[in-house]
């Protein structure tokens, strides 16, 4: 160790500098602290200095893979409305060899708890698109029940007549027109104050809006007329779906009679 105030070489235990004759005591155990920290960069350098190991990729984390919760919940809400739909089919029509019309009754009722849990679990609200894949898991249904009846009966799957593709044609619309009905209703009473509308349809809603009121009226008025139009727009899209979806459904056996 070196005295700090004429740098000359003393040993670690004395307490005064044998040539400047200062006293140490209070220096020394600064001094030490300073050495040992020294030591410590000295090795820390060392380490950094030494060739680093190329580390192995991480594994793939099997959770991060898995499908998020939102998009695995609404992929059931769409599944689940299909099989309970060809179960349906197969109990009516093949176990208990009932009329065709409680067929007709049951694809109308089972769409509508699932399109109404969908925009409630989903807080959102894409009625086009929605409606594009309630039409493609009707179709689906549809060409299922004729598999279902080709395995019995051995019937073609496909329609085969004019009138066939007619009542094939109906009969998936009346389950989208049930589905779009459940999305609307499901809108009418709780998304309007909780899902989230499309940019697009806020866009024609709010210019609507500003048609029907003065610039003078101001945002009050303004979001009233908003409030008003998508109520209207929410009755009347669950009452012509509805409608559709009863009409298509139904209006084969109505006019046989």
């Amino acid at each position: 160790m070196k005295c700090p105030y004429c740098a000359s070489e003393i040993a670690d235990g004395v307490h005064v500098c044998p040539v400047c004759t200062r006293d140490l005591y209070l220096f020394k155990p600064l001094l030490a602290q300073i050495e040992a920290l020294e030591e410590k960069v000295r090795a820390l350098e060392a380490n950094l200095a030494k060739p680093v190991a190329a580390t192995p990729p991480p594994a793939l984390n099997q959770d991060a893979m898995a499908v998020p919760a939102g998009k695995a919940e609404a992929l059931l809400l769409w599944l689940s409305p299909l099989v309970l739909l060809l179960a349906a089919h197969a109990l009516i029509t093949v176990v208990f060899d009932l009329n065709t019309l409680w067929l007709r009754i049951v694809s109308l009722l089972i769409p509508l708890p699932f399109a109404l849990t969908l925009v409630v679990r989903q807080r959102t609200y894409r009625f086009g698109f929605w409606s594009i894949v309630a039409l493609g898991v009707a179709i689906a249904a549809v060409l299922g029940m004729s598999f279902i009846t080709h395995l019995v009966d051995q019937t073609p799957v496909l329609p085969q007549s004019r009138l066939e593709w007619k009542e094939f044609i109906e009969y998936a619309a009346s389950i989208t027109f049930s589905f779009m009905a459940g999305f609307a209703f499901a809108w009418m009473l709780w998304g309007r104050a909780h899902a989230h509308q499309s940019g697009q349809s806020q866009a024609m809603t709010l210019k609507l809006a500003q048609l029907i009121t003065h610039t003078h009226d101001g945002a009050e008025k303004l979001q009233q007329a908003v409030t008003k139009i998508n109520d209207i727009r929410g009755s009347l899209t669950t009452a012509a779906t509805t409608a559709a979806a009863l009409y298509t459904g139904l209006q084969s056996f109505i006019g046989s009679h």
